[in-house]
């Protein structure tokens, strides 16, 4: 099928569609055949017909006066424009989420939301302190937080769903479009199990280590990838008797239950240290980690995210 040629209008045309005429609905219109491919996917997730959603799509083409699908046979993709526009609707879509979701907590008598993504290097001692005494200076603010992989995060941090989130990112994969506050060094020890036989010897070696039970970070993952090169530069084998898995309290759970190692930041293995879980033993790594920092859009926060950044950065000072 071709797509049909729409008539061109001039830039000011376009913008003034945008800014006066567009609607909710034409921006709704836009996701659904964006995320289906099809008119009447388009439709049935609407809960309309298709000549509705045909007419909404001929009236933002025609206000455009650009094509936003191109079709090929029953499917569409979107052009450069539509693109453009369908990113407007994401972002506007999560806007109005969140906001619906203030209202709803105003409602029920909290005073705000705040929603937080974080990698697992945040989660045993930065993130609980600032929480807690965001709780004690504000009690009926909601704090939501959300753990998923680093790609996911930073994009639902860019479309709205996110206020803040607290990663380390390699120098090479730095978001431009995004804006971050260093926090802490991200130094990485060596630790063994409290109760492992070698957890009091006077002195060990990495060959004996590697032959031992360990913790070992996902497959696929920056800090597995770092991992394993840290070992090739070594010269040894990678351990075979292993646990893989990137949850810190699991594998903390873990060491207190078994005999095991495990390479994890330094801030987490002093805590974990104090009560007994684990010892730190005196080997130098070298895995060249990036600092983690706390990252946000590269436009004006509101008060409740610029205290909670505070707070943050009060922890990551903090004496551990």
């Amino acid at each position: 099928m071709v797509t049909p040629k729409v008539p061109k209008n001039s830039p000011e045309e376009a913008e003034n569609f945008v800014l006066r005429r567009m609607s909710l609905r034409h921006l709704r219109v836009m996701l659904a055949l964006h995320e289906t491919g099809s008119l009447s996917a388009a439709a049935q997730a609407l809960y309309v017909t298709q000549p509705a959603v045909s007419k909404a799509l001929s009236e933002i083409e025609s206000g455009m006066g650009q094509t936003l699908f191109a079709r090929r046979g029953r499917s569409l993709r979107t052009t450069a424009c539509g693109q453009r526009l369908v990113e407007l609707a994401q972002k506007l879509d999560a806007d109005l989420r969140r906001g619906a979701g203030d209202l709803s907590s105003i409602v029920r008598g909290a005073s705000g939301e705040l929603l937080i993504g974080s990698t697992n290097a945040a989660l045993a001692k930065l993130l609980p302190e600032a929480i807690v005494t965001m709780k004690q200076e504000q009690p009926s603010v909601t704090i939501s937080v959300r753990t998923h992989a680093l790609s996911s995060l930073f994009a639902e941090l860019r479309e709205g769903r996110l206020d803040l989130v607290i990663a380390r990112v390699p120098p090479q994969e730095l978001p431009a479009d995004l804006q971050g506050l260093r926090l802490i060094e991200q130094s990485q020890v060596l630790t063994i199990s409290a109760h492992h036989p070698l957890a009091k010897a006077r002195k060990v070696d990495w060959e004996t280590l590697t032959q031992q039970a360990w913790i070992w970070e996902l497959p696929g993952t920056r800090s597995r990838a770092l991992q394993d090169r840290m070992w090739q530069n070594l010269g040894l084998p990678l351990p075979t008797n292993v646990v893989e898995t990137g949850d810190l309290m699991l594998a903390l759970s873990l060491m207190k239950r078994m005999p095991l190692l495990m390479v994890m930041p330094q801030h987490v293995a002093r805590l974990a240290a104090q009560t007994g879980v684990l010892v730190i033993l005196p080997l130098t790594l070298d895995q060249n980690l990036s600092d983690l920092t706390v990252w946000h859009l590269r436009e004006p926060q509101g008060e409740l995210v610029e205290r909670f950044k505070q707070l943050l950065l009060e922890a990551a000072q903090a004496p551990v």
